[in-house]
């Protein structure tokens, strides 16, 4: 069933009552389609969120004028997903922001076919609820932060960024056109997840943050309703931003 767990939560959360995990176990059972008969009166509690869901997830919010996939160390899908954060960030601060990352596992999907983009897809694009955070850091930082991007081969990164990959580091930096300058602060937008220290990304705990309070999968999801306004579609940009 898709998104049973967001039905699930809606209909947990209409029953008024409070519910905390105590314990956790794990079982394989096999179900057979025909082991269980139907709960009628279930089925009717649960058929308005359910439709309501339905209609919500079924939304077409923009049209893909090509496939986009995902890969390693640029594609076109994560140049996309990181080229939205990067502009919707910048709409939530004052500071000109110079790039923007998502962690690769971040991006769930392996594609967005060509063809209607619905609220759904997006959530399956990114389920997670991560939240759009600023760093500002130095240019040393980020020297670190492209390494640990290099030695797994390559992250999704916004446009004004370049770099080679050379023996698993990041070599040949550039921010806007200028090479990276290790004593000049660089404001960084990143999921919360990253800026307190997932992917291994320790470093970056401690280093002064904004939290825009954004969840990074509404960003995309307004991005593309007011796109969709404007007559504009998802569009393939094949640059190479990080190079092997």
């Amino acid at each position: 069933m898709r998104y049973v767990f967001i039905l699930l939560s809606i209909f947990l959360t209409s029953c008024g009552k409070q519910w905390h995990l105590a314990d956790t176990k794990a079982r394989t059972y096999r179900i057979e389609k025909a082991s269980f008969p139907v709960d009628v009166k279930a089925a009717g509690i649960i058929e308005p969120y359910k439709l309501q869901l339905d209609k919500t997830m079924n939304e077409v919010i923009s049209y893909c004028e090509q496939e986009l996939t995902k890969g390693k160390p640029s594609s076109n899908l994560t140049n996309w997903f990181t080229d939205v954060l990067l502009e919707e960030s910048q709409k939530l601060v004052t500071d000109s922001l110079d790039f923007a990352i998502q962690n690769y596992g971040g991006i769930r999907l392996p594609a967005i076919p060509k063809g209607d983009v619905t609220v759904g897809k997006i959530y399956e694009l990114m389920p997670f609820d991560n939240i759009m955070f600023i760093v500002e850091m130095k240019g040393s930082h980020v020297q670190e932060l492209f390494d640990k991007m290099a030695e797994s081969g390559g992250w999704p990164v916004s446009r004004n960024v370049y770099f080679e990959i050379a023996y698993g580091k990041a070599k040949n930096i550039k921010i806007k056109n200028l090479a990276l300058d290790n004593e000049k602060m660089y404001n960084v937008a990143l999921p919360d997840y990253l800026a307190n220290g997932g992917d291994n990304m320790i470093f970056l705990k401690g280093l002064k943050t904004h939290n825009t309070g954004a969840l990074i999968r509404d960003m995309v999801i307004n991005h593309l309703r007011e796109n969709k306004l404007k007559n504009i579609n998802i569009k393939s940009n094949t640059e190479k931003r990080i190079v092997e």
